[in-house]
């Protein structure tokens, strides 16, 4: 605790989906009742996906021990997934945390490091296959939000937005989280309506899952060696 605020710590790291981090930040940020920070590897800066430079407030060694654990995503997180050092960190941030959460497939950094065993979870829509393979967690394909106990995970990375309110519900209270959800005016309504496989073409599901493809190179062959029996 810090001034009787919760910390929370959102591990940032490269190419990852910046909303997957910022998102959370931003809204959790503004909460009287929380102390939020980033770390990384290292507080040098480094890019996000697109090029955005980010800058961590504590690496590894030095971050202050949370009381909410937030792991973000991206396109093939199998760096963070195969970095010991990271997953040692996270392995023990997490085990003293009071509630770990993650959003998009920064459920499979958790997964790897063994913090959603015995859990119901989620993650992005093109990577429930891969969340599937280990064999401890109980992967939901179809919700947006999963609350199990002390573990939160979202789905893509604009359930983000959803995550941060229904964190602020779960920590501070459900009335903080609609004064929330209005000062931000969150009102979804999709242009287009085809945000989820449910919703969309299935042409349209099987282009998209084309164009993933490529950008889970090794995330898949690591995932399966991983949980290949000793």
């Amino acid at each position: 605790m810090t001034d009787g605020r919760k910390n929370v710590a959102i591990y940032v790291w490269p190419n990852m989906f910046m909303l997957d981090a910022l998102v959370p930040h931003q809204i959790l940020g503004l909460m009287p009742e929380l102390n939020v920070y980033t770390f990384a590897r290292t507080t040098e800066p480094f890019m996000s996906d697109t090029g955005m430079k980010l800058i961590a407030d504590y690496d590894l060694d030095s971050v202050p021990q949370p009381d909410i654990l937030i792991v973000g995503g991206g396109a093939n997180p199998v760096s963070e997934m195969a970095d010991d050092s990271v997953i040692a960190a996270l392995r023990r941030l997490g085990s003293s945390a009071e509630l770990v959460t993650s959003v998009c497939d920064g459920s499979l950094i958790l997964a790897q490091a063994g913090l959603l065993d015995g859990y119901r979870a989620t993650t992005h829509w093109a990577y429930v296959d891969l969340l599937c393979r280990y064999p401890g967690i109980d992967v939901s394909a179809d919700e947006r939000i999963v609350l199990d106990r002390n573990r939160m995970t979202a789905a893509g990375c604009t359930s983000a937005v959803d995550f941060a309110f229904a964190l602020i519900a779960a920590v501070i209270s459900p009335e903080a989280a609609a004064a929330a959800e209005l000062a931000f005016q969150y009102d979804p309504q999709p242009p287009i309506g085809t945000g989820s496989p449910a919703k969309a073409p299935p042409e349209l599901v099987e282009n998209v899952l084309g164009m993933v493809a490529p950008l889970r190179v090794g995330l898949e062959e690591f995932v399966t060696r991983a949980n290949v029996p000793a």
